[in-house]
């Protein structure tokens, strides 16, 4: 994991343990603690994101954490455990991803991409996921990375529409080819389907 610095190998089932006790109790407290090692930022994720807060602390919290992180695990940790409850709070994480994935940093743009595809896949949102995902620029891998997993989750969910976004003059051509080949490899996505895109890939 590039950029994660010093890890010592604590699996996620441990630190989701601890993290589930540090929320019942003085959580606050453990977030203004110096978080020097990759499990102490992987745990600072998981109190951000699941601990019991209003809408307003959890997204301040959010906008001081998210331009601290430097590796994929804890961007994709933080984005796939963060609670939304209610159409409200989606619509307020909704506008922070818009605002996240135009900021032109690589782990910025990635956190909106892995929030689109936790939380946004639904028929309310999945042309501006798209829109967004083929629009967005960035030469960093980790984004590029990102982008690709969300549009194959995209695919899986809305196979007519994704295809047209893949194939898109907008959308970067390697955050096309990463996304093709998650789908290829998806068990989730049928031959016919997999034959199809291939072929208009090859076509192209």
């Amino acid at each position: 994991m590039p950029g994660a610095g010093d890890v010592l190998g604590v699996r996620m089932p441990v630190l989701r343990g601890i993290s589930k006790r540090i929320c019942r109790g003085d959580w606050r407290s453990f977030l203004e603690e110096p978080a020097a090692l990759h499990e102490e930022r992987r745990l600072r994720a998981l109190v951000i994101a699941g601990a019991e807060m209003g809408l307003d602390e959890r997204l301040s919290l959010t906008k001081g954490f998210v331009p601290t992180i430097d590796d994929w695990a804890v961007c994709d940790t933080f984005c796939m455990e963060w609670k939304v409850r209610g159409a409200a709070d989606r619509e307020r994480l909704w506008e922070y991803c818009e605002e996240l994935i135009r900021s032109g940093g690589e782990f910025g743009m990635r956190a909106s991409a892995v929030f689109m595809l936790a939380h946004f896949l639904d028929d309310g949102h999945i042309d501006r996921v798209l829109e967004l995902l083929t629009a967005a620029c960035h030469e960093g891998r980790y984004y590029r990375m990102g982008a690709a997993w969300a549009l194959s989750c995209c695919f899986i969910r809305y196979p007519e529409k994704t295809e047209a976004a893949l194939f898109s003059d907008s959308l970067d051509g390697g955050i096309r080819d990463m996304a093709l080949r998650k789908v290829y490899d998806s068990l989730r996505v049928g031959a016919d389907d997999k034959g199809r895109l291939r072929a208009r890939r090859d076509g192209a």
